[in-house]
Formats: C-alpha cells, sequence, structure tokens
C-alpha cells in the first residue's frame, strides 16, 4: 500500500528568472482575452482616430510649404476640444502667432468654430518656434478624448475577469503551489490590462510622432521635439497605472466580474454626471454674465478630468494651476489604495 507524503514539499521543477516569472501570466491572460471579438473590434477602432489626427500632422507640416494651408490648419485645430490652450500657449511666446479668431455665423447649419476671421501665414522661423506648441496640443487631443474613452471600454473588457474568475474557480491554488509571490501574480494580471492598453494609447501616439517627422521638412524637428516621445510615455503611464489597479481591486472584491465591470463603468459614469451637474448652473450664470467660470475643486469629482489635468500638465499645458497637485495626489492615493486591496484581497484565500 502506497504511503503518501501531505507534507510541504518544496518545487523541485524547472525555474526562470524570477523578473520573468510574471509574463507568463501576463501571456496567458493576454492570449485568453484576445479572443473576445468585442476587444477585437476596439482595438481595430483604433485606427480610425489614427487617421483623424494625421489630417492636422500633415496641413500643418504641408503650410510650411504651401501658403494658404495655414488657414485649414486653424480651422481645423480650432475645431478641437480645448484649443484655447494652444492659442495661448502660442500667444504666450510673443512671436505674432494667432490661429485666427471665431467669428459669429448666420448660418446654423455650420458649427460656429469652422469660421473664423483670416489669421496671417506665420514666417518659416515661426513655424519652427511654434512646432512644439502645436505637436504637443496634436498628441495631447489624441490622447485625452478618442483613446481615453477607449481606454474605458478595453478595460471594462479585459480586466474584470482577471482575479474574480480566479477565485470562484480557485485557480489561484494552481498559481500559487509554483514559487510564485502575491507581487508577481499582481504584476502578471497588471501587465496583461496595460499591454491592450500601450497598444490603444503610446503605440498609437509614437506612430503619430513619427508621422509628424517624415513629413516635416527635415529631420532636424527631432532635435525640438525630442521630448514628446517621452511625454507620450510619461502620459500613458499617468493613465494605466491608476486605472488598471483600480479595476483590477474590483475584479478582486467579487467572485462575479459581472459586478467588477458594472463598478468600473459605474465609477466612470457617476464621477462625469457628477462633475457635469455642478457646473451646470455656475456655467450656466457665467454666461450670462459674459465672464469665465472655473470649475475649480469641482474636477476632482471626475476621474476623466482628474486625467486630463494631469495629461496636460505632462505635456506643457495648464488647465488649473490649483488643481494640477491636488489632481496628482487624487491619482497616486487611488493607486496606492487599490494595490492594498489587492494584497489583500490575493492573500485572503491562501489563509481561509
Amino acid at each position: 500500500m502506497p504511503i503518501h507524503n501531505a507534507t510541504y514539499r518544496s518545487w523541485s521543477g524547472p525555474r526562470v528568472q524570477w523578473w520573468t516569472r510574471w509574463t507568463t501570466i501576463a501571456s496567458m491572460e493576454i492570449k485568453r482575452a484576445s479572443k473576445s471579438k468585442q476587444l477585437k473590434r476596439l482595438l481595430f477602432a483604433v485606427l480610425f482616430p489614427l487617421l483623424f489626427f494625421g489630417v492636422p500632422f500633415f496641413l500643418f507640416e504641408q503650410s510650411t510649404r504651401e501658403p494658404g494651408t495655414w488657414q485649414m490648419f486653424s480651422r481645423f485645430a480650432l475645431s478641437m476640444p480645448q484649443a484655447s490652450i494652444l492659442r495661448e500657449s502660442i500667444a504666450a511666446k510673443e512671436l505674432g502667432v494667432d490661429l485666427g479668431e471665431n467669428v459669429q455665423q448666420g448660418r446654423r447649419r455650420f458649427p460656429r468654430n469652422l469660421w473664423m476671421a483670416p489669421a496671417k501665414d506665420p514666417t518659416p522661423e515661426q513655424y519652427d518656434a511654434i512646432r512644439h506648441e502645436v505637436w504637443s496640443f496634436m498628441l495631447l487631443t489624441f490622447m485625452r478624448y478618442p483613446q481615453s474613452i477607449l481606454m474605458v471600454l478595453v478595460v471594462g473588457i479585459v480586466a474584470p475577469p482577471l482575479i474574480s474568475q480566479d477565485l470562484r474557480t480557485r485557480a489561484y491554488l494552481i498559481y500559487f503551489a509554483r514559487p510564485i509571490t502575491r507581487l508577481e501574480y499582481i504584476v502578471g494580471k497588471f501587465g496583461a490590462v496595460g499591454f491592450f492598453l500601450l497598444c490603444i494609447s503610446a503605440l498609437p501616439a509614437l506612430l503619430l510622432y513619427v508621422v509628424g517627422v517624415f513629413l516635416s521638412p527635415s529631420l532636424t524637428v527631432v532635435l525640438s521635439t525630442w521630448d514628446l516621445p517621452i511625454r507620450i510615455l510619461v502620459g500613458a503611464a499617468c493613465l494605466i497605472v491608476p486605472t488598471t489597479l483600480v479595476a483590477l481591486a474590483f475584479s478582486s472584491l467579487t467572485l462575479e466580474s459581472r459586478y467588477a465591470g458594472f463598478a468600473w463603468f459605474a465609477m466612470w459614469i457617476v464621477g462625469h454626471v457628477t462633475y457635469s451637474s455642478l457646473i451646470a448652473i455656475p456655467t450656466f450664470e457665467a454666461t450670462q454674465d459674459g465672464s469665465v467660470f472655473e470649475p475649480g475643486w469641482r474636477l476632482l469629482m471626475s476621474p476623466y478630468q482628474v486625467l486630463g489635468i494631469a495629461q496636460a500638465y505632462i505635456f506643457g499645458f495648464t488647465v488649473d494651476e490649483s488643481m494640477i497637485l491636488p489632481a496628482f495626489l487624487l491619482l497616486g492615493a487611488a493607486s496606492i489604495v487599490s494595490l492594498v486591496i489587492l494584497f489583500r484581497r490575493v492573500a485572503a484565500p491562501m489563509y481561509v
């Protein structure tokens, strides 16, 4: 009759380097998530904003060769959200360059911001002086609007089942039967979400930068825009780290991935509705008085606005100076709290 030793036995199989163990978990989760048809459609949808934002890069660089194209670029730039920060940044350099002025248009079927008073074409020297601001603004707008919306959808598909399914099916017993620590487990799950977020944020933005370089009159523009790839990576990290940790924390708090997905989308929807409700009346009153309303602390009610403040600062623009530090502190606090929850929830099943 065989006698089985039920006591602890150390792992006798082959081991890989400790700093690469998390990649096994990440690669497995990436392969599993890639089977989702909805995720494939979202990744394909990245191409549309990429092509759209390639237009202003082309118009701006084309206007350095063909006079008159500047007018087309100005119209395109002023039609983008928060175009005022680009105008203010260019005006602060006191170069005499202006995108143009919005004017009233009688025909209502056309958006007002597409009609402008003529703007004088800049000189070649002025183009070189404002190129950094223009490229920064277009990259910020690309990451701030279409990519942020795609981020919410992608994370809502990939992250909810990552930990909740392991807890429900007791798959953690398979993970921790091997020489894997809690940190390596969490980093592996983080890497799976981070991979898809890099595919929809940093990589397309870097591709836009490369397109801008090749459209430029000379490759020497790299000397004046060398910091933009770094800003793209930092801006992407500012987006990926807190959002991924919060989504994984939601996943670890429930055995049902649908509840984690609901909590993730509810956070963004409730935050945006709260922010919109708080600024609706003050904005209306400011419009009637002809003044400018500053949302102030109300921006912190919306995760989307908090990320926007942080990314704008990274790219060299300021929406509200008083909110920069609170925004970064809020993102840091959300990341730390989520990480603490993850460590506690991942460790909990091992003591049951």
